[in-house]
């Protein structure tokens, strides 16, 4: 089963498509959205495996919805709008859909969405005994430095550089957080927001910072906001 959630502000469109997807029985809709902000909030609480998307929506655009997740569902795109396929494209989308789609359109997305899940479930198989780094390499002047996990607080983004943070210390550290969040074991590491990946050991407590935001405080004092669009996620997993 593919859950899918539909992200469409046209409500004839959303309507039309819900009722097209009726005849797959591989598809489940557990969601749909129609707006930006909205639908990246909705997307992180259900995580789904694969967004209908429409890229001109109100507040955020389908791209910039992508943008802000903290994971990459699969995608087919839907749009009255050919000019935007390239781009598409290039964000690895499953399809690109030209409205008004007919049934046959629709199943050939579908089928390659079937069979991008299937690469996907067996590169997750084949890769389920993955070693996470648990030793950092860091350079303090001319000394090369190995830092234990344990001792890590952060990683931070700051422009085009990442750095490492300890308790009392931070160190430029050569890799993107994109790369790190997978080398990192998820039980031990959770991604709060793009700038910033966390320790989940040196966790204290949570605040609210103003009406609906967060901003989560380590055990040395370090205070980070947490990433709206990472929010729910945090809150199912803390249980707050």
């Amino acid at each position: 089963m593919i859950k899918c959630i539909i992200i469409e502000d046209e409500e004839r469109a959303l309507n039309r498509l819900k009722k097209m997807l009726e005849n797959f029985e591989s598809i489940e809709i557990i969601g749909e959205s129609k707006n930006g902000d909205e639908a990246i909030d909705l997307i992180e609480e259900k995580r789904p495996d694969l967004l209908f998307l429409d890229i001109n929506l109100p507040e955020k655009s389908g791209f910039e919805i992508l943008k802000n997740l903290s994971y990459e569902p699969l995608v087919i795109f839907i749009t009255a709008y050919q000019e935007y396929a390239i781009k598409a494209f290039e964000e690895n989308a499953i399809d690109y859909l030209l409205k008004p789609f007919d049934l046959k359109r629709l199943k050939i997305a579908i089928d390659r969405t079937t069979e991008r899940k299937k690469l996907l479930t067996k590169k997750i198989l084949d890769n389920i005994n993955i070693q996470y780094i648990n030793k950092f390499s860091v350079k303090d002047r001319d000394i090369i430095l190995i830092i234990p996990e344990t001792d890590v607080y952060y990683f931070k983004a700051e422009d085009k550089y990442v750095f490492l943070c300890t308790k009392n210390q931070e160190y430029y550290y050569d890799d993107t957080l994109k790369n790190l969040e997978m080398k990192l074991d998820p039980e031990k590491f959770i991604r709060i927001h793009k700038s910033y990946i966390v320790s989940i050991e040196h966790i204290k407590k949570f605040k609210k910072f103003f009406v609906r935001d967060y901003i989560l405080e380590l055990d040395n004092g370090t205070e980070l906001k947490i990433g709206r669009s990472h929010l729910n996620y945090i809150k199912n997993k803390f249980n707050f």
